[in-house]
């Protein structure tokens, strides 16, 4: 009769492994999709950060007559500042 209650209780003990190995599992797979999306955020962070940087916005006046027209301007800063003298003369032609 004490092999009934050690036969219960090893199901329970089997059962509790295979919940316990199923939760494993599982948080396992969330773990991996967060980092995934961790290193996406970074990645884009970075991105938005770059182009911050890369980019600014410009204001340049037309002619005289237009005083109230204001035409503004998105231009990459890697260029050299004869280039962008060169970019808002031709706009104010």
């Amino acid at each position: 009769m004490s092999k009934a209650p050690d036969s219960g209780r090893s199901s329970y003990l089997d059962l509790l492994v295979a919940v316990l190995s199923e939760h494993e599992k599982s948080m396992d797979r969330i773990l991996e999709k967060m980092e995934k999306v961790s290193q996406d955020l970074a990645k884009a962070a970075k991105v938005s950060r770059d182009s911050k940087r890369n980019s600014a916005v410009v204001q340049v006046e037309t002619s005289p007559g237009d005083k109230e027209t204001l035409i503004y301007m998105k231009v990459k800063l890697n260029r050299s500042v004869d280039e962008f003298l060169k970019i808002l003369q031709s706009l104010k032609e």
